[in-house]
């Protein structure tokens, strides 16, 4: 088994739902093909291109991480990729390790994280306020202990 990753720009300009078309439209075609696992494909995000391509300033990454027994594949691959319009650019490289599967964060786990961060937080002040106490009166006693101090030092 051999492991590869494409790396795909998409028209800028396309919303969400015609950015799944395409996206659906390339997974078909690895779904036609034998012995062909899809990893992970995602959406990686719109970036600023490094030179204007086809008068576009940005581009919309797609990464798609797939396992492939037939490396004869890749050409036909290769070629769907260059003959669809909505596709400005790719690049498939072959990877040394089975990538990891990517999971979307949630933003449910960190919200009971934070009930959980408040609660340790709301124990600490109350301790952080009982050592504050010695300290100011540590300090009252310094300022009546200094006069002496700086008697002894005059002596």
């Amino acid at each position: 088994m051999r492991y590869y990753e494409t790396l795909y720009i998409v028209n800028p300009n396309y919303e969400l739902e015609r950015l799944e078309a395409v996206m659906n439209t390339v997974g078909s075609v690895l779904e036609k093909a034998d012995k062909v696992t899809v990893i992970n494909h995602r959406t990686w995000g719109k970036k600023r291109l490094a030179y204007p391509i086809e008068k576009h300033k940005y581009g919309t990454y797609i990464l798609l991480q797939f396992e492939l027994d037939a490396p004869e594949f890749l050409a036909e691959l290769d070629q769907f990729l260059k003959l669809e319009k909505a596709i400005i650019r790719h690049q498939t490289i072959r990877l040394e390790t089975r990538p990891e599967v990517y999971v979307e964060p949630t933003d449910e786990p960190v919200a009971e994280k934070k009930p959980e961060e408040t609660s340790e937080k709301d124990t600490s002040p109350a301790e952080e306020t009982k050592s504050e106490e010695p300290v100011a009166e540590e300090t009252n006693d310094e300022s009546e202990a200094e006069p002496s101090t700086s008697d002894e030092e005059q002596e």
